[in-house]
């Protein structure tokens, strides 16, 4: 019935000169309708993350091996070294190598690359970072510790500006203490790191 009524009303349309007008017009309308239904149900493309190699979730790190005849104190409480962060400041500064760590360590504490080896942390380059200021909050912030806003924590971080010899560097470590404690985040200034840790036998 209804194509018949279809074909009744074009037989009449035939003559009339402004047929293809409104053929046109309602194909328009109807491409219209599309193309909006399209925008309406489809999704956003999701911008990248361009920190995504930079995220650290300390709750998926492995226990430490036994320590080592040497131990690191953070402020006086033993502790594991199970991340190292390290990058150079500034586009002037050269890259760093994974080769030249342990050295790096050492220079800006004495005896601390050792517990690359016996404390066998995740050691991870960073890009060259611009703000100095900037290293720290963005440390803390991209390595998530499992007791984030609790009182008391096994992670410790530090972070901040450091200086391996004459080369000024930006470090940051994840350390795993015995026991609880509230130390928490704790932001670095470039002379502070042989107070705030310590080797020790």
């Amino acid at each position: 019935m209804f194509f018949a009524q279809v074909n009744e009303q074009l037989e009449k349309a035939k003559g009339d000169p402004n047929l293809w007008i409104y053929v046109a017009a309602g194909v328009g309308v109807l491409v219209a309708l599309f193309v909006l239904f399209k925008i309406a149900t489809g999704r956003k493309k999701k911008h990248p993350d361009l920190e995504r190699g930079q995220r650290e979730d300390l709750a998926e790190y492995p226990p430490p091996p036994p320590p080592g005849s040497k131990r690191l104190t953070a402020k006086g409480e033993p502790v594991r070294v199970r991340l190292i962060v390290i990058c150079p400041t500034g586009k002037a500064q050269d890259p760093i190598s994974m080769d030249e760590v342990p050295e790096l360590l050492d220079e800006v504490l004495r005896n601390l690359g050792i517990f690359i080896k016996t404390d066998k942390p995740r050691v991870k380059i960073w890009p060259t970072q611009l703000s100095v200021a900037g290293f720290a909050p963005t440390f803390h912030r991209l390595v998530v510790s499992p007791d984030a806003g609790k009182k008391s924590s096994r992670w410790i971080k530090v972070a901040g500006p450091a200086k391996a010899g004459g080369r000024p560097i930006l470090l940051g470590m994840a350390l795993l203490t015995d026991d609880p404690c509230k130390m928490g985040d704790i932001h670095v200034q470039i002379s502070d790191w042989n107070e705030v840790l310590r080797v020790e036998r």
